[in-house]
């Protein structure tokens, strides 16, 4: 029971504040429409019963008592009633036409009077009582306007307080989506900021917002800073390393060349890439700004230069999804993939599609496939060739899929790998956020 009303409750902030306001105007209309009203009307109702029946005593004992017909007129005129003597020796009915709150009221006042013979015909155009005389010989109809009974004040308070009570939900309803409209600028920025995208933001709204939104901006600095400095260091250490791995690689040259040195001469050629390649990755990290580019145009004119003698490749699905994109290190990363399948494939099969708020692009080729239980090895740095399917243009370095997954990471999009459904090799799917 818990679990299916709290499965009925808004989700949303702005739902809850609206069902927050709503619910206490709904709960107080209706205490007031049935503690007061009811009460109020019983009593205005009682009253108003209580007159009529007196002034229909009155005149049916003044034409029992055979009063003057000036007389009898005078005061049908100023009681606005109208009074007909009919020649029925009783009554054809008994009680009232129809069993309504107005005419139960009538129904005790007219008891009251002592009166045990009676009919309170509701359905005609008036309102009539009929009585007997005192001698049962006659009926007397006394007829009241049917407006007698009606309680304009009851109509004009519940008017007045259904309007008030929407015009100020109208006014609240206004008031709580100007406040919504800063967390929801945070949570975008939030959002934005965890993708990998720098989106201008400055805090707004009440003072806890405002707090909450300072504390964003002072954690986006922050962090900022971790990675700029991060990415400094190592690529000062990157860099630093160059100069003696250099003269390493002369002094490898001036050398004999024996089994050893060809050894030792691949090693360092490899850590020479390697920093090179770490190098080359940490400047587009920290450099590179978003640009809006067609995804298919973009791909296409990376696998140009690879489609080579002996391996092709072919392009197919959406041909008009255009998203920001930081060029150079997504390019980067889309050319390890497709290097990674040159490497053990003859053919790469790529597709592109739209699905909700994301681009899906599929790397499948016609390789051996790969070891899905160690699937997620391929993304750790510095893996080999033996170990994990990772080559790529720092031939053999083993940073060519952890650097595209640090580079679609950093556009707010994410890789997986897995064996194709359509070919016999791997699949290489790539997710990407899509903002207009």
């Amino acid at each position: 029971m818990k679990n299916y009303l709290k499965g009925m409750l808004p989700k949303s902030l702005f739902g809850r504040f609206i069902l927050i306001l709503i619910a206490p105007v709904i709960l107080s209309q209706s205490i007031i429409g049935i503690m007061f009203f009811e009460k109020y009307t019983q009593t205005i109702l009682g009253i108003i019963s209580t007159r009529m029946a007196g002034e229909a005593c009155s005149i049916t004992r003044l034409l029992d008592m055979n009063c003057e017909k000036e007389y009898i007129d005078e005061l049908k005129k100023s009681m606005n009633i109208d009074v007909e003597i009919l020649n029925d020796a009783k009554l054809r009915k008994q009680g009232i036409a129809k069993n309504h709150q107005a005419y139960r009221a009538l129904k005790k006042a007219i008891q009251k009077k002592g009166y045990t013979s009676y009919y309170i015909d509701t359905e005609n155009q008036n309102m009539d009582i009929y009585i007997p005389s005192c001698n049962n010989s006659n009926i007397y109809k006394i007829s009241f306007l049917r407006k007698t009974l009606y309680i304009k004040i009851i109509a004009v308070v519940l008017g007045s307080g259904i309007v008030s009570s929407i015009v100020f939900l109208l006014i609240a309803f206004i008031f709580l989506k100007n406040q919504i409209r800063p967390i929801r600028r945070l949570a975008k920025a939030v959002t934005e900021f965890g993708k990998g995208f720098d989106t201008d933001y400055t805090p707004e709204g009440a003072s806890e917002i405002r707090e909450a939104g300072n504390a964003f901006c002072q954690m986006k600095i922050r962090v900022n800073e971790l990675m700029n400095n991060r990415m400094r260091v190592l690529a000062g250490i990157s860099h630093d390393l160059r100069t003696p791995l250099t003269k390493m690689k002369l002094q490898l040259s001036l050398m004999p060349k024996t089994k050893e040195t060809e050894w030792l001469t691949r090693d360092v050629n490899m850590m020479i890439n390697m920093t090179e390649s770490f190098t080359l990755h940490a400047f587009e990290q920290n450099k590179e700004i978003s640009v809006h580019k067609n995804i298919y145009s973009f791909i296409s004119d990376i696998v140009n230069d690879y489609q080579l003698d002996g391996f092709a490749i072919d392009i197919f699905g959406d041909r008009n999804i255009a998203i920001p994109v930081k060029v150079t290190s997504l390019k980067r990363a889309f050319m390890n993939i497709v290097s990674n399948a040159k490497k053990h494939s003859t053919h790469l099969y790529i597709n592109i599609a739209k699905m909700n708020n994301s681009v899906i692009i599929n790397f499948e080729d016609n390789g051996y496939g790969i070891d899905e239980e160690n699937a997620e090895n391929l993304f750790l740095p510095f893996q080999t060739e033996n170990e994990a399917r990772t080559h790529n243009l720092d031939e053999g370095v083993g940073l060519g899929l952890s650097i595209a997954r640090d580079a679609i990471i950093a556009h707010g999009g994410s890789i997986s790998a897995t064996n194709s459904n359509n070919y016999s090799g791997a699949c290489f799917v790539v997710t990407l956020p899509y903002k207009l």
